[in-house]
């Protein structure tokens, strides 16, 4: 989606639903502004849709962000399905968590215990970064580290996380090799990926196209309808899967939740 129409920064909808839609820099989150049209009134009504999709659900709550800022683009809707457990104890330095904590956080994650060397050899930052980032990560509870942090282990994944699912959508007017495009480089943060269409129907070769890279179809004209389910993948599938559950958390620690 193209730029320029203010809409409200967070907007909690009725009591399951957190809508996302313009930048909060008190939590770090920047987000792409949007322009009024067809696009746009398409997306609006895919999200109100969603809106009272999970707003029926108890145990399972949505943050719905419009074209959030990623080292890749700004995605057009994340969809965010998260449990709605009782939060952790919250530490105020989580909050200043930088998108280098967060890709050594994602590493330790899913490689489990590292010696800082090795994370030096592999990742690419100065021992001294890496030790005072672990160290950060060790006094939010997000890793468990030797005393000098020069080794460190993952922790539990739910014990900090609360997301499900991060699925992205990208939606179009038009040009679909495009929106096919865009929806292929959004597997890289997210466990399933869309393409948005104002359709009844779409082609045999669209079909196979988001086929054959594993992207959904979702349709919008009157009634909204999954034609082809994307690929899942497992959480966390980067380090912007965790970026995610940190945007969440820092907002609802903000409200009071």
């Amino acid at each position: 989606m193209m730029k320029n129409i203010n809409i409200h920064n967070v907007k909690p909808k009725v009591q399951h639903t957190l809508l996302f839609t313009g930048t909060m820099l008190n939590i770090n989150y920047i987000a792409r502004t949007s322009t009024a049209g067809k696009e746009f009134d398409m997306v609006t009504r895919y999200i109100d849709f969603l809106v009272e999709k999970y707003e029926k659900l108890k145990k399972k709550r949505a943050a719905i962000f419009i074209e959030p800022q990623l080292d890749t683009g700004y995605p057009d809707i994340v969809v965010v399905e998260f449990n709605s457990l009782p939060q952790q104890q919250w530490l105020a330095i989580r909050n200043s968590l930088s998108v280098t904590d967060i890709k050594i956080l994602f590493y330790i994650q899913t490689h489990g215990y590292s010696k800082i060397c090795d994370l030096q050899n592999t990742l690419g930052f100065s021992q001294e970064s890496l030790q005072k980032s672990v160290l950060r990560l060790k006094t939010c509870g997000l890793v468990h580290a030797s005393s000098q942090c020069t080794s460190v282990r993952p922790v539990s994944l739910k014990s900090y996380c609360r997301i499900d699912k991060v699925i992205s959508i990208e939606a179009k007017i038009d040009k679909w090799n495009e929106a096919i495009r865009q929806a292929g480089n959004n597997i890289w943060f997210s466990t399933e990926s869309y393409i948005l269409m104002n359709k009844d129907s779409c082609s045999d070769g669209i079909l196979a196209a988001c086929r054959e890279q594993g992207i959904g179809i979702i349709l919008v004209n009157g009634r909204v309808k999954t034609i082809l389910p994307s690929n899942r993948r497992g959480f966390p599938v980067s380090y912007a899967s965790l970026q995610f559950n940190e945007w969440i958390l820092r907002y609802m620690n903000m409200r009071g939740e």
